[in-house]
C-alpha cells in the first residue's frame, strides 16, 4: 500500500521471492551480529566462571572420573548442562595455553543457540524473528559464555511446540504427526536443566492447558513426567541424593537475593522494566548498529493489551513473568531476556494489526492519496545509493576500529570483582598478584592469561581489614613481603595476616594524606605526603620538611629510587619541583620547575628508567629528563610527540618503551602515548584504539606484557602489547 502510494521502485516482491528467502536472510543478519559480538564483547564477570566449570567438567571426562563430574558442586546453584557443554573446546584439544580458543570457541556455541532462536521465531513470524535479531540484550547474553542462550531457545521452543499441539487438537500421537507436545516435554525438560529462571515459561504453558483444554488431565501428567525425567537426565548433579541438592541450589537463590553483591547493586524494584524498554548502553562501539528495543518495548507493550483477546498468551507470558521479574529481588539485566520473544510476537501482531487497519481506512476512503508525497523514482533510487554507501563505509569504519582495538580489556566495577571505578594506584606484587588501590578499598587479584581477575580474588576495605581509610591513595610491596597503604587518614600496614596502622601523631607529621611510599637498599620506608616527608627506620619515625631538609615544598607526591655505585640516591617530586637525596653523603639537591621554565602544576610523577636516567612528569608543563648532571631536556607539546602538557603517569615497559599517561588540564579524559628512543611516538586514543578515554592515575607492566591502566573514572584497562606494534 505504501510502496504504491510513495511510487517506491519496489512495489511487491518478485514472484520468485518465497517466504523462506525472508528467514534465511533474517537468519543471516542475526549470525553476522552474533558474530560481530562474540568478537567484540569484553569479557564479562560470569564468563571466567563457567569457562573454568567447562574446563573442569573436561578433566573429570577426559579421566574417566564420571562420579566426579556427577558430585562437581562449584556454582552449584545453576544446572550443570551448559557448563558440560562448554567443557566441549577443552575435549576437543582447543586449550592451548592461554585460553582465547577455548573462550571464543564456547562465546561461538551460545551463538549458535542464540542464531537458532532467532531462526525458530522466524519460522512462525518472520517479523517477530527480526525484531529478535536486533534486540541488543539478546545479542549480547547469547554471544557470550553465559548460560542465557540454550534455556532461552528452549523455553522458546517449548511454547511454541505446545501451542503448535493445542491447534492441532493433538490428544494422542498420530501416525506421520509431528508430536509437538512431546518435543514440548522434552524441551521443557532441557530448560530447566539449562537454567532455572526460564522456567517462567510454565505460566503462558499452564494458560494455554487451561484456557484450551483440549488435552485430558492424564496426557498433561504424563507431559509433566516427561519434562521430569528429561530435566533429571540432563542434570546430573541431582543423580546422588536428588532432593537435598535441588532444594540447596533452590535456597542459594534466595540467599543470593539478599546478599552483598544484590545489595550492592541496589537496583530499584522496577529496574527489569529499565533493562527491557531500552537498548544495552555499556558497549557502543559493539552495537554501533541501529537496535531495536525500545520499538520492541513500545509496540510490543500495546499489544499485549490489543491482542489480548486474540492471543491472550502471549499476553500472560510477559505480564505474568514481568510481575516475577519486579518482585525478585535480584535484578540482572540477563534474567528479563525471556520477555523478549513475546514482546517481539506482541510487537509483530499490534504492527501488522495497525497496517491492515489503515490498509482498510484507506482502500474505503482514499485519504493517504493527497496527503502522502509522491516523488519521482530517481529520488527512491538516489536514497537506496546514499543509505547503501553509508552503510557499507560505517560498516567498514567499525571493521577498521575493532582491528585496532585488539588486545585491548576494559574492565568496571559492575560487571567484575572490581572494588570501584576510580583507581590511584597498581602494584605488581612479587608472587604475581595484582594490588588495586581504589577510592572504596583495595582489591587483590592473581590474574591469568584468562582473565585479570584469575580464580581468587580478595577485597579489603575498613569494614573486613585494618585499613584506616577506604580511600586508598598508593600502595608499596616492600622487601619483606609486607603490602603498604597510602590512605587520606593515615598508614596501614600488612604482614601477612596481621594489620598495623600509623596516623599523623605516630608518624610525627602535621597531617596524614599519603601520596608516595617507598623503600631504600637500607630497608627504610619513606612515606611521602601532602603535609611533609616521613621515614622509618623499623623503630621511629624521622620528619623532613623544607625547614629542617632540602626539600623544596612539604607536599610530596612521588618518589623514585637511583641506583648507584656508590649507594642510593632519592628523587622527591613536590609542587614546586624534584629534590634528590643522596643516602651516602646526605647531600640535598633541588630543582625548581620555574628554573626550568616548567613552572606551575607541580610534579606529578618521577621514573628511573634502565639506563639511570630520572624522568620527571609534571601537571601542565610536560616531561624532562636528567642524565649525567645538572642539565634537563624538556619535552613539551611544541618540541615533541607529546598531544599535551598534562602528564599524570610514565612507567618503563619490558619493551624499553616509555609508556606516559597523559591527562587534559581543562576537561575530563586522557590518552596514552608510547614512546621509543625519544623518536617514535605513538598514541593510543579512543579513536585509534581500545582505550576508552579516561584519564589516566595508575600504570604497571605485569610479567606477560599487558599493561594495567587505571584510570579516575573509567575502570581499569589492559593492553596485550603484542598487539601493538
Amino acid at each position: 500500500m505504501l510502496s504504491k502510494l510513495l511510487n517506491f521502485p519496489l512495489q511487491k516482491m518478485p514472484k520468485w521471492w518465497r517466504r523462506w528467502h525472508t528467514i534465511s536472510v533474517i537468519v543471516i543478519l542475526s549470525t553476522l551480529l552474533h558474530a560481530w559480538a562474540v568478537w567484540q564483547l569484553p569479557q564479562d564477570a560470569d564468563e571466567p566462571t563457567y569457562m573454568r566449570a567447562g574446563r573442569m567438567y573436561a578433566e573429570k571426562i577426559s579421566r574417566g572420573d564420571f562420579q566426579g563430574v556427577i558430585d562437581y558442586s562449584e556454582n552449584h546453584e545453576h544446572p550443570p548442562l551448559v557448563k558440560i557443554i562448554y567443557s566441549l573446546p577443552y575435549l576437543l584439544g582447543f586449550d592451548s595455553g592461554d585460553d582465547q580458543a577455548a573462550f571464543y570457541f564456547n562465546r561461538s556455541i551460545s551463538a549458535v543457540f542464540g542464531v537458532l532462536q532467532v531462526l525458530l521465531l522466524a519460522m512462525v513470524d518472520p517479523l517477530a524473528g527480526f525484531f529478535l535479531a536486533m534486540h541488543s540484550y539478546t545479542i549480547k547474553y547469547t554471544s557470550q559464555v553465559y548460560l542465557e542462550s540454550l534455556p532461552l531457545f528452549t523455553s522458546l521452543l517449548t511454547i511454541l511446540a505446545f501451542r503448535r499441539a493445542v491447534d492441532q487438537g493433538e490428544g494422542t500421537i498420530v501416525s506421520g504427526r509431528v508430536p509437538w507436545l512431546w518435543i514440548s516435554a522434552i524441551a521443557l525438560g532441557i530448560t530447566a536443566a539449562g537454567k532455572y529462571s526460564y522456567l517462567m515459561i510454565l505460566f503462558p504453558l499452564a494458560f494455554l492447558a487451561l484456557y484450551r483444554r483440549v488435552f485430558s488431565w492424564r496426557y498433561l501428567v504424563f507431559y509433566g513426567l516427561v519434562a521430569v525425567g528429561v530435566f533429571w537426565l540432563f542434570n546430573p548433579y541431582l543423580w546422588n541424593d536428588p532432593v537435598n541438592r535441588l532444594v540447596n541450589s533452590i535456597a542459594f537463590h534466595i540467599g543470593y537475593a539478599q546478599g552483598f553483591d544484590v545489595q550492592r547493586a541496589a537496583f530499584p524494584w522496577y529496574q527489569p522494566l529499565l533493562w527491557i524498554a531500552t537498548a544495552l548502553p555499556w558497549h557502543p562501539r559493539v552495537f554501533f548498529f541501529l537496535t531495536l528495543d525500545e520499538v520492541i518495548f513500545w509496540t510490543g507493550t500495546i499489544g499485549a493489551v490489543t491482542n489480548l483477546r486474540k492471543q491472550p498468551w502471549l499476553s500472560v507470558w510477559f505480564f505474568s513473568n514481568l510481575a516475577i521479574l519486579l518482585v525478585w529481588p535480584t535484578k540482572w539485566p540477563q534474567y528479563s531476556l525471556i520477555l523478549a520473544p513475546a514482546l517481539c510476537m506482541l510487537g509483530s501482531g499490534f504492527l501488522r494489526w495497525g497496517y491492515k487497519w489503515v490498509k482498510e481506512k484507506n482502500d474505503y476512503w482514499d485519504y493517504l492519496e493527497g496527503m502522502l508525497p509522491k516523488p519521482p523514482k530517481i529520488f527512491w533510487w538516489l536514497v537506496i545509493g546514499i543509505t547503501l554507501a553509508v552503510v557499507v563505509g560505517k560498516v567498514g569504519f567499525e571493521y577498521e576500529r575493532a582491528l585496532n582495538r585488539r588486545g585491548w580489556m576494559r574492565v568496571v566495577a559492575d560487571r567484575s570483582p572490581l572494588i570501584s571505578n576510580k583507581i590511584n594506584d597498581i602494584l605488581l606484587r612479587s608472587n604475581g598478584d595484582v594490588v588495586l588501590a581504589t577510592d572504596h578499598g583495595v582489591a587483590i587479584w592473581q590474574p591469568d592469561p584468562n582473565t585479570p581477575w584469575g580464580s581468587e580474588n580478595r577485597k579489603y576495605t575498613v569494614g573486613n581489614s585494618g585499613l584506616v581509610d577506604n580511600r586508598v591513595r598508593t600502595v608499596f610491596e616492600d622487601s619483606r613481603g609486607r603490602l603498604w597503604f597510602g590512605t587520606d587518614r593515615g598508614l596501614s600496614v600488612l604482614d601477612y595476616n596481621r594489620w598495623q596502622s600509623f596516623r599523623a601523631t605516630d608518624m610525627g607529621l602535621a597531617g596524614e594524606r599519603i601520596r608516595a611510599i617507598l623503600e631504600d637498599s637500607l630497608g627504610g620506608i619513606w612515606v611521602g605526603t601532602i603535609e611533609g616527608l616521613a621515614f622509618w627506620n623499623s623503630e621511629t619515625w624521622l620528619q623532613y620538611s623544607p625547614n629542617n631538609s632540602g626539600l623544596l615544598d612539604p607536599s610530596v607526591n612521588t618518589i623514585a629510587i637511583q641506583r648507584t655505585e656508590r649507594g642510593d640516591r632519592l628523587w622527591f617530586g613536590t609542587r614546586l619541583g624534584v629534590t634528590s637525596y643522596d643516602l651516602i653523603n646526605g647531600e640535598w639537591k633541588s630543582h625548581h620547575l620555574s628554573v626550568l621554565g616548567m613552572g606551575g602544576g607541580g610534579v606529578s610523577d618521577l621514573l628511573v628508567d634502565a639506563q639511570n636516567r630520572v624522568w620527571m612528569a609534571t601537571l601542565g608543563r610536560g616531561l624532562a629528563k636528567w642524565e649525567n648532571g645538572d642539565e634537563w631536556t624538556v619535552y613539551r607539546s611544541n618540541n615533541s610527540g607529546l598531544p599535551t602538557n598534562f602528564i599524570r603517569r610514565i612507567i618503563e615497559g619490558n619493551d624499553g618503551f616509555l609508556w606516559i599517561g597523559l591527562g587534559y588540564s581543562t576537561e575530563p579524559g586522557g590518552l596514552i602515548v608510547s614512546v621509543d628512543d625519544e623518536k617514535n611516538w605513538h598514541h593510543f586514543t579512543a579513536s585509534n584504539s581500545g582505550f576508552i578515554g579516561g584519564e589516566p592515575t595508575a600504570m604497571i607492566m605485569d610479567g606477560i606484557g599487558r599493561l594495567w591502566i587505571g584510570t579516575a573514572t573509567s575502570g581499569l584497562q589492559i593492553f596485550d602489547l603484542s598487539y601493538s606494534r
